[in-house]
């Protein structure tokens, strides 16, 4: 008996160890396009929401550090947690003569390029933006031992309740003219709307070694569109058929907890880079124009790219004490830590596929949190600072975005619902968006340098000189001459848990 005992628990930990080379192995391949929500707000209906990579007793390490799944308790869990989000973008006054004037229609002008719509024109007129949204997310998680603490299942998830995939594009830059003639917070709108869902298996090596492997659901989306359009001078005549195609992949990630006294816990944790893409193509044809068919095709191809919630890959390091005593669940009575997470933003893309101008800095997230028990409840609190990775706006693009301030405060207890014993918990988030304002340089001569819609090197066809009426900068770009930006992010959640 002691010899098959014996055999038993070796193999679970060549099953665990198996599990984490076979995952390392799949993170040396391309990553997969996934969520952002979580990465924003933490484990919402989790005690210490923003330092999870380090103190997760819940299903959030599935996603956050799945090597902490084995001193997670075993529940299910339920929860709802509501966002409220305030931003403001104020854009400061255009300075005269700045505006396209309607002198761009004058036949008699020869342009290089596209001509541009004159200010008077354009559908909607420069306006600020205020970003009010509500998020209701319903959260639904599991952890289930599979083989004691030597293999532990994870699950969990976060769904907006109002969309499962909201995705809204916009350009950052004077392209956006064209549609609402608005700045828009880039890190905020659809990316807190993503769709999250995690995987992972956890195993305790031994008592100073956990280790774990998760992975995360990315939605890739293909869209091709054949158009046909009879007359090209009737454009509202139109035949579609479309093809398209959603499918899933799955992103890898690892986390490692090492323990090297009973009272001191070291993690890390490493997620690659995710998002949610659609890739789109129309294939125009025309009957009786084909000039604009390229060599060697039957149609116009139009090709798009599509981006919802570009994350960085991230690594996360932290640090943590705990206290000799301990408490009836065996959970030491207090523990504080810090966590230092390292994200890549250099590597961004934006809602259109396309790298900004001028490259977004690599930042380090830090934040300090603790927990201790008081009377059968456990009281838990975050604090820290998430820095911008966006450089000043000086140049053609907007990319609105904020240093923020990031806190979160929960208390759990046991309670009695219907002669049963669960845990319940009350879950509060706060950010504070550090204000910036930022004013355009009309001294860049980069590939970021401002449009002039209205080009001083515009020729007149009579005169064959320069017309004087394009002399100066002349743009429709709706962050000109400069934009100033602030807000705040609250969040309230409630959980339930119950063993299984």
């Amino acid at each position: 008996m002691p010899l098959v005992a014996w055999h038993y628990g070796a193999m679970k930990h060549l099953f665990a160890l198996g599990l984490t080379a076979t995952t390392t192995l799949l993170c040396l391949t391309p990553p997969a396009r996934a969520s952002s929500a979580l990465e924003m707000l933490g484990a919402p209906t989790g005690g210490n929401a923003l330092t999870a990579r380090l103190f997760s007793h819940n299903a959030g390490a599935a996603y956050f550090n799945p090597a902490l799944l084995p001193d997670a308790t075993f529940k299910l869990e339920a929860g709802f947690f509501g966002l409220v989000t305030r931003g403001r973008i104020r854009l400061k006054s255009r300075p005269a003569g700045v505006d396209v004037p309607a002198a761009v229609y004058d036949p008699e002008l020869s342009f290089s390029g596209p001509r541009p719509i004159a200010t008077q024109d354009l559908a909607n007129p420069r306006s600020d933006t205020d970003e009010d949204d509500h998020v209701l997310y319903a959260v639904v998680g599991l952890v289930r031992p599979l083989a004691g603490k030597y293999l532990v299942f994870g699950f969990y998830s976060l769904l907006p309740v109002n969309s499962f995939l909201d995705q809204k594009g916009f350009f950052a830059d004077e392209r956006e003219q064209y549609f609402s003639n608005k700045l828009y917070f880039e890190q905020l709108g659809d990316r807190a709307s993503a769709t999250s869902f995690a995987f992972a298996l956890g195993s305790q090596l031994n008592d100073w070694l956990s280790v774990g492997a998760g992975i995360d659901i990315a939605v890739v989306t293909q869209s091709n569109t054949s158009v046909y359009m009879p007359d090209a001078g009737n454009q509202q005549n139109v035949l579609l058929n479309p093809d398209i195609h959603t499918n899933s992949k799955f992103k890898p990630y690892l986390g490692v907890v090492y323990r090297p006294s009973p009272r001191v816990s070291i993690a890390a944790t490493l997620h690659l880079g995710t998002s949610n893409d659609t890739f789109g193509q129309n294939q125009v044809r025309v009957r009786n124009d084909t000039s604009q068919y390229p060599p060697g095709l039957d149609y116009i191809p139009q090709t798009y790219v599509l981006t919802q919630g570009n994350e960085p890959a991230r690594l996360g390091l932290g640090a943590s004490l705990s206290s000799r005593r301990q408490v009836e669940n065996g959970r030491a009575a207090w523990e504080v830590g810090l966590v230092a997470v390292a994200e890549r933003w250099s590597q961004y893309r934006d809602r259109h596929g396309e790298s900004p101008l001028d490259t977004w800095h690599d930042t380090v997230t830090v934040v300090a949190g603790g927990n201790f028990a008081w009377r059968q409840r456990r009281l838990a609190f975050d604090l820290g600072y998430v820095p911008s990775p966006v450089p000043d706006q000086t140049g053609r693009t907007n990319y609105v975005d904020n240093s923020r301030i990031v806190s979160s405060a929960s208390i759990e207890s046991p309670v009695n619902l219907l002669g049963r014993e669960i845990e319940a918990g009350v879950y509060l988030f706060g950010s504070v968006f550090v204000p910036r304002s930022v004013d355009k340089d009309l001294n860049r001569t980069d590939a970021n340098k401002l449009v002039d819609e209205f080009p001083d090197s515009t020729v007149n066809n009579l005169t064959h000189l320069p017309d004087p009426r394009a002399a100066g900068l002349q743009t429709n770009n709706p962050g000109y001459p400069g934009f100033s930006s602030s807000g705040y992010m609250l969040g309230l959640g409630v959980c339930l848990r119950i063993a299984r």
